[in-house]
């Protein structure tokens, strides 16, 4: 391989179109009539017809940038990794790509300046972890550049200089997991299938005239604090481009690098190091580096740094340079600034939507029937008469369509208490009066020394913290209490449930449940500052939880006061209506 300084980008018979004098080797170069004349005859002799325009055989379909950055999660700059991340995890990147000495046109030894001084695309860039071994990903590209194609035409010969800004060939990705490094302890294998779409500026040297289709292999090696990345692949372009002698057709991939873990230091987390090398040969003639060949070898190194900040938020840094003689592939200076936010999901080994750390079964994909869907395993199918989803073994009305929740017995009135210990199951009314409306002249809510006692039951949708619309009547008069006596506060709301579910389940479902009722007792009026939540789960039951009328009662919300007042249980505040 030899390298040069000096850019051939351009380095074609028909540069000598343009009408100047040079010296090569002590020799006048010939007039200008008797070069077009020659580079007619070549022009002829290559099956170019004479009707046909100068464009015609410099028609472009080239990407100048053919390196792109991956929108690949836990990847290298450029390179896909071997391992993906846990299912349901994404990431969104802005990029902004600047490259100089992309294009340039020279007559044998003699450079004559550059026709693509600098190129800006900006990519916005995501992607989805659809399953633990497919991730998808894409790349919409905008790109901004500069030309000089007045050399051209300085010299007598006239193209259609490309635009300044436009669309680049948007990409479409799909990574497979092959191989986990945890189950073969060697390697970390992906299959990748990247395609270019050739929707951009075709004629601008910012997308294929075709679409591209780059299948590839990312093989990847942990060791301690460092992984090393490595790609092959082949990019089957459905349509050749070139420019004057400048062809770009099949080619095969190639690419290397390292990535090397450093310490967290203050802000700055996940910290990286990562170098980078990757070489696109063409597949006519591998490894072309001779300046006089049209068929070029795209060869870049680059090297970068990526941290996390605020947990999610990324920043990537990088700088590459082409190596060997400067042109298409090989750039004089790239520099490129991402910004990504990332969202990174618990472990779930089933990929059945309930993270490891709370999965009763977490090698066993809970089966979505409507029975205890919340612990994480799977039910056995057993007899269901009435078809609600109970089997009959637990269902406490098996020839009655229920819910699960009240152990697949019905609640007419909906107040969470089975019709078949609710004695008043046309009427909602809350448990410690077995389903049944507190009696008329009865207040719903008093102020007492230690608490906000009410009489009746805040309902919430089952697993949910959505309030039910018919409790919002009990938390006005409830707001009205607050409102008539300023002087109380401040009120803890708490929030208990029953023992349906895990530990954790429950302690956070209980802690938006009360964060609910402050949330809409401020909506009142009430001043947040009078106003505390928690959340307590099923850690303290009032009656026992082997019973649905049991359960009901232990799904509870209380107004308890942090400051102890004089009773004021007399008082009657919030008159029923």
């Amino acid at each position: 391989m030899r390298a040069s300084s000096s850019r051939s980008e351009l380095n074609h018979p028909v540069a000598a179109l343009f009408p100047f004098q040079a010296r090569m080797r002590g020799y006048t170069l010939p007039s200008v009539r008797s070069l077009r004349l020659f580079i007619f005859g070549l022009l002829c002799a290559s099956g170019v017809s004479r009707a046909q325009p100068i464009d015609a055989f410099s028609a472009r379909g080239i990407d100048l940038v053919p390196f792109k950055f991956t929108p690949g999660m836990d990847s290298g700059l450029t390179l896909e990794g071997g391992e993906l991340l846990n299912t349901r995890s994404w990431q969104l990147t802005a990029l902004v790509d600047f490259n100089i000495g992309i294009l340039s046109a020279k007559f044998g030894n003699e450079r004559l300046g550059e026709l693509m001084p600098f190129r800006t695309d900006i990519h916005i860039l995501g992607a989805y972890q659809l399953h633990p071994r497919i991730e998808v990903a894409a790349d919409i590209p905008l790109v901004a550049q500069a030309h000089n194609f007045g050399l051209l035409d300085a010299q007598g010969f006239p193209t259609t200089p490309p635009a300044a800004f436009g669309l680049g060939a948007p990409r479409l990705l799909g990574r497979v997991q092959i191989l986990k490094q945890s189950e073969v302890p060697i390697v970390g294998l992906a299959g990748i299938l990247e395609v270019r779409f050739p929707i951009g500026g075709v004629d601008s040297f910012m997308s294929d005239r075709g679409f591209v289709f780059a299948p590839r292999v990312a093989v990847e090696r942990g060791i301690g604090p460092v992984r090393l990345l490595g790609n092959v692949g082949w990019r089957l372009r459905t349509a050749p481009g070139r420019f004057l002698n400048l062809y770009v057709g099949q080619e095969f991939t190639l690419g290397g690098g390292a990535i090397v873990e450093i310490p967290n230091f203050s802000i700055f987390q996940n910290n990286q190091l990562i170098a980078e090398v990757n070489v696109a040969t063409p597949a006519e003639a591998p490894f072309t580096f001779t300046e006089a060949e049209a068929l070029k070898t795209p060869f870049e190194a680059m090297v970068g740094a990526r941290t996390t900040v605020g947990g999610n938020w990324g920043v990537q840094l990088s700088v590459g340079k082409g190596l060997g003689e400067t042109g298409y592939g090989r750039e004089l200076l790239r520099v490129a600034l991402g910004v990504s936010y990332q969202h990174v999901a618990e472990p779930d080994s089933d990929n059945d939507g309930i993270p490891d750390r709370v999965d009763g079964c977490p090698d066993q994909a809970e089966d979505l029937d409507g029975v205890e869907d919340v612990d994480g395993c799977p039910e056995a199918k057993d007899p269901d008469r009435d078809g609600d989803g109970v089997p009959d073994k637990v269902d406490a009305c098996p020839d009655q369509p229920g819910l699960q929740q009240l152990d697949g017995c019905p609640d007419r009135d909906g107040d969470q208490i089975p019709d078949n210990v609710d004695k008043c199951p046309d009427q909602p009314g809350p448990p410690e009066l077995t389903g049944c409306p507190p009696p008329e002249d009865e207040e719903e809510v008093v102020l007492e020394s230690e608490r906000i006692r009410i009489n009746n039951q805040i309902l919430f949708e089952f697993g949910s913290d959505r309030i039910d619309p018919r409790s919002f009547k009990l938390l006005d008069e409830v707001a009205q209490v607050l409102n008539k006596n300023k002087d109380v506060g401040p009120v803890q709301i708490e929030g208990h449930t029953d023992n349906v579910g895990s530990r954790e389940i429950n302690i956070n479902l209980s802690k938006r449940r009360a964060k609910a009722v402050e949330t809409y007792l401020i909506g009142k009026g009430i001043a947040a500052k009078r106003l505390r939540s928690e959340g307590f789960g099923f850690d303290r039951p009032i009656a026992t939880n082997d019973t649905p009328l049991g359960r009901a009662k232990n799904r509870r919300t209380e107004f308890k006061l942090l400051e102890e007042i004089e009773n004021k249980g007399e008082q009657k505040p919030a008159p029923r209506k």
